[in-house]
């Protein structure tokens, strides 16, 4: 069965392509069909040019033609749409947060849930161990549907948006369904793409706008200077420009919204087969989407914002008057794809509503269960702790506390922090202490959404505690540089979106080469004596297709700080590299110690690359 939806996957990756390429296609079409509008309506090309435009055949057609002109006139509308659509990327990129709020999502904190949301927040927090990503913060929405939603640019500034009819009507094996579904759209990069369509459909909309408000001013100027013959003699030109733009802008957006529904589409079939492939448990996304066929509200969402991030949800969010322009495949066709041998009938209003409080069906050892596993090893004061706003920066730095340097640090805890850090530092201590290193890394993952509500500058107060706390002995420790690293990422980044909004997304070996060794000559130095580290080194070159002579440089975690931008922005194909590199790097002595075990877990969070704990050396 899972080869079947491996197969799913890459179908739909390739009919995606395929898309999006007609959509840039589409665009080019479009800029050049209104470049030519504006030189004919505005008379830039003479009568005679107008004609041996249209004669493509004609041999002086290419020496003829004002092509400078066309040039200047090429650029102008270019970059008029580009700073269009610049500025609406630029708005949807601004968080997860940002959109959850536009939908009237309200954040649940852990401490003031109820059991269903308590139950929503665990899945969650499974699901995040299970992908090695940040926790993401979560949002309720008050409608009785049975929806959700990811928002964010990258796994960094994620949120998760579940409606209330999720929790009232699906029961915990569903209830992960529809959550691992979301998460695969974060993992797929599907959130970046969509942001992309939609500035890019934006642009073309303007072209639109523009006509239409050309065509509102010509009416003013006219009912003003009525006499003027300089109006008469120009409103033809203005006129056609105008009615030209609003035919071009429209027709484009109906293009355009018929390929990124398409594209949309085959997004949400490559996001249920990888749900599955996450979860190993079919029967838990196909009961949801099975629900909503059920349920009386359906999937539907109310809130007037619904319609222009409808591809954003879990299902139909909003009724189409045409199946071409649904964000979504129909319910029917998703179901059969994940269960072949659906007899088509829902289930009814009583069933439905007797589910929600059923125990888990699931019979095979999923990887959120084995994370729940992981936790439940996990002290639970400690994750109570981590689930609070008002606690999470204690435990961060209760976990860069060492016993040889405990006094100078408790005096910079002191110096710096107030007095309820300290109490809650004093509070901690003594079990953090006994935590491993993986155990800390993942209570900090946990902490992730508590530590997202300082404000920025209570953050920088915060961070550089955390600094002073890490430089008390001197060196560089590999657990102090992920915890600074981390929050870095994860929560200095909501403060600075453009940390993780790079156009310069490596795709090519050769493009992070410097990066790469650096990367992996720390990998290996974590071996125990240079014949070793050697043997590493040589098994990660041979691996990347590199010369065996290539020497080995030097490396501090410092270092590879500055290198960490450009390798967490490659393309999830090289990531898959990398991430084969450093396993086959640390494995080569056949002998994996506690350290490069740890080096293995900060790398796969810090690159954002989804492997689970449990598979890290595996």
């Amino acid at each position: 069965m899972a080869s079947d939806f491996f197969a799913a996957q890459d179908q739909a990756r390739s009919n995606t392509k395929l898309l999006v390429l007609l959509f840039a296609l589409a665009v080019i079409t479009l800029l050049i069909l209104t470049n030519l509008l504006v030189m004919v309506t505005l008379g830039v090309m003479e009568p005679e040019q107008y004609q041996l435009l249209l004669s493509p055949q004609h041999p002086d057609w290419f020496s003829q033609l004002p092509w400078q002109m066309m040039g200047w006139v090429s650029l102008l509308v270019f970059a008029v749409i580009a700073v269009v659509v610049s500025i609406k990327r630029a708005e949807l990129s601004q968080g997860g947060q940002v959109v959850a709020k536009a939908l009237g999502g309200r954040l649940l904190d852990y401490q003031l849930a109820d059991d269903k949301q308590q139950r929503l927040l665990n899945i969650v927090e499974e699901m995040a161990i299970a992908a090695g990503v940040p926790v993401p913060p979560v949002y309720l929405i008050n409608e009785s549907s049975i929806n959700a939603f990811a928002a964010g640019y990258s796994p960094a500034d994620a949120v998760i948006g579940v409606t209330q009819g999720c929790l009232n009507l699906l029961n915990r094996d569903q209830l992960q369904g529809v959550i691992a579904h979301e998460f695969s759209h974060i993992l797929n990069g599907d959130m970046r793409l969509n942001i992309r369509l939609i500035a890019l459909l934006h642009g073309i909309e303007f072209i639109g706008h523009s006509g239409y408000f050309l065509l509102r001013s010509m009416g003013r100027r006219r009912a003003v200077g009525a006499g003027s013959s300089k109006s008469k003699d120009n409103g033809g030109g203005i006129l056609g420009l105008a009615l030209g733009l609003m035919v071009l802008g429209y027709l484009g957006t109906f293009f355009g919204s018929l390929i990124k529904a398409a594209v949309s589409r085959q997004r949400e079939f490559l996001a249920d087969a990888s749900a599955v492939q996450f979860t190993r448990n079919p029967s838990g996304i196909a009961g949801a989407l099975k629900s909503i066929g059920a349920a009386t509200f359906g999937s539907q969402v109310k809130n007037p914002n619904a319609d222009e991030m409808s591809h954003l949800f879990f299902a139909e969010a909003i009724s189409r008057w045409s199946s071409l322009f649904a964000t979504h495949p129909p319910l029917q066709q998703r179901i059969k794809r994940l269960d072949p041998g659906w007899d088509g009938v829902f289930p009814t209003e009583t069933q439905l509503k007797q589910q929600s409080s059923d125990p888990s069906s699931a019979t095979v050892q999923t990887r959120q269960q084995q994370s729940a596993a992981v936790l439940s090893v996990l002290p639970a004061f400690l994750l109570e702790t981590s689930r609070h706003a008002l606690s999470a920066p204690a435990l961060c730095c209760a976990c860069l506390l060492q016993t040889e340097h405990l006094a100078k640090q408790w005096a910079i805890v002191k110096a710096q922090g107030d007095h309820q850090l300290l109490q809650n530092v004093d509070k901690l201590y003594d079990e953090v202490s006994r935590l491993s290193g993986k155990q800390k890394l993942q209570l900090i993952q946990i902490a992730v959404p508590g530590l997202k509500q300082l404000s920025q500058q209570q953050f920088v107060e915060f961070q550089t505690l955390c600094q002073n706390l890490s430089r008390c002995d001197g060196q560089e420790d590999l657990l102090e540089w992920t915890i600074l690293n981390w929050l870095q990422h994860c929560v200095g980044s909501q403060f600075n979106p453009s940390l993780l909004h790079r156009r310069d997304r490596s795709s090519d070996l050769a493009q992070v080469q410097q990066s790469v060794l650096a990367l992996l000559s720390l990998c290996a130095q974590q071996a125990k004596d240079e014949k070793l580290q050697q043997q590493a080194w040589s098994s990660g070159l041979q691996l990347l297709a590199l010369p065996s002579a290539t020497a080995r440089p030097e490396m501090s975690f410092s270092q590879l700080s500055e290198q960490l931008p450009a390798l967490i922005h490659s393309t999830p194909r090289l990531k898959q590299q990398l991430w084969q590199m450093l396993k086959i790097a640390v494995q080569a002595d056949e002998l994996v110690n506690d350290q490069e075990a740890m080096l293995l877990q900060a790398l796969a969070l810090l690159l954002e690359i989804p492997v689970s704990p449990d598979h890290a050396v595996a």
